[in-house]
Parts: structure tokens; C-alpha cells; sequence
């Protein structure tokens, strides 16, 4: 087979098909992972703090594993189906890495909060990095809800350094819900729905 060199119009032509048809390959319910990970974070959210207010016990942080639990296993069983002969593109390999690498920072980070006597702002690290590879997720698919809701998670961010401990985790929750849930509801949308 022939070997053809592309100009530079050409290549940006052909990255712009790649996009384009990553974003096309998006089946059914398409944004099924923010939503998981968003629902499973923010109720988990609630549920720590909620039982770290009420009990003054510390110890009901190890809660926040549920999430890691949870968020696997409901990434497992609602994942979409493989289809024979799906092409993987750059895109995917391109989102699939942002997300690895900001899943196994955030895994380390919280395991290290958790487990040493090392003081981390935990939730201040772990919603700058998500806000950061949602924003990036956005960026990459040119899907503006989730660079925006990622954005303002970056931005919301920084507050739980200035808030009182015990509001920390409102702060963090509605930070997941902003890059999280929201953009994930308007992908479903407009996966199901899509224009004529």
C-alpha cells in the first residue's frame, strides 16, 4: 500500500473527521460514566458528612472508599457494550489516558490522606484534579457544557481552602454536581435526542 504525506490541511481535515466521529460513535446515554461517578461521589459526599457532623467521629471517613466500590462496580455493569469491529481512535485513547491518569493521582492522593499522618487538603486536590480532566474531556470532544462545568469546578476549588472545615464537603458536592452531573445529563440528552 501507497504511504500518502498529508499537508498541513489535510491533517487538520482528518483530526477534525477523528473528533467528529468520536463524537458520533457516542451511543445511547453516552454521558452514563459522570453520572455514575458524579451520583456515587456526591451521595457519598452527603453520607460522610452527614455522619461526621452527627457523630464527631473521624472514623466514618473511611466511608469515602464507597466511592472507588461503588463507582467500579456501577462502571462495570452500566458500561457499553463492545460492538465487533468498533475502531478506537486517537480521541478515545487521548480521553481514556486524561482519565486514567487523573483517577490513579486522585486514588493516591486519598490513600494517603486516609491511611498515613500525612495532612492533605484532600478534597480541595481531588476536585481540582477531576474539574481538571473533565475541563480537558471537554476541551478534547469540543463539548462546551463539560470545559465549562469542569472550569467552574477548578475555580470552586480553591474556596475549601478558605471555608470552615464542616462546609468543605457542600462546597466539594456541589462541585461534582457542577462538573459531573450536569454535563453528564446534557450528553445523555443529547445522545438520546439527537438533531435531524
Amino acid at each position: 500500500m501507497e504511504e500518502k504525506r498529508l499537508d498541513a490541511a489535510e491533517s487538520l481535515a482528518l483530526i477534525e473527521r477523528m473528533i467528529e466521529n468520536t463524537r458520533n460513535d457516542m451511543e445511547r446515554n453516552a454521558g452514563r460514566p459522570f453520572l455514575v461517578w458524579g451520583y456515587v461521589t456526591l451521595l457519598t459526599t452527603l453520607l460522610v458528612w452527614g455522619t461526621v457532623v452527627q457523630t464527631g467521629e473521624p472514623r466514618w471517613n473511611l466511608l469515602w472508599l464507597l466511592i472507588p466500590l461503588l463507582g467500579g462496580t456501577l462502571t462495570y455493569f452500566t458500561r457499553r457494550k463492545r460492538t465487533e469491529g468498533r475502531v478506537h481512535t486517537f480521541v478515545d485513547r487521548v480521553l481514556g489516558s486524561v482519565w486514567l491518569v487523573a483517577g490513579l493521582t486522585a486514588s493516591f492522593l486519598s490513600l494517603v490522606a486516609l491511611f498515613t499522618p500525612i495532612r492533605l487538603p484532600i478534597l480541595f486536590v481531588i476536585l481540582l484534579t477531576m474539574g481538571m480532566g473533565t475541563a480537558a474531556t471537554g476541551l478534547i470532544l469540543r463539548f462546551r457544557p463539560a470545559a465549562c462545568c469542569g472550569a467552574a469546578a477548578i475555580l470552586l476549588a480553591p474556596g475549601m481552602l478558605i471555608v470552615h472545615n464542616d462546609w468543605q464537603p457542600a462546597l466539594f458536592a456541589a462541585g461534582f454536581l457542577a462538573m459531573m452531573i450536569i454535563p453528564g445529563h446534557i450528553l445523555n440528552y443529547r445522545s438520546n435526542h439527537p438533531k435531524k
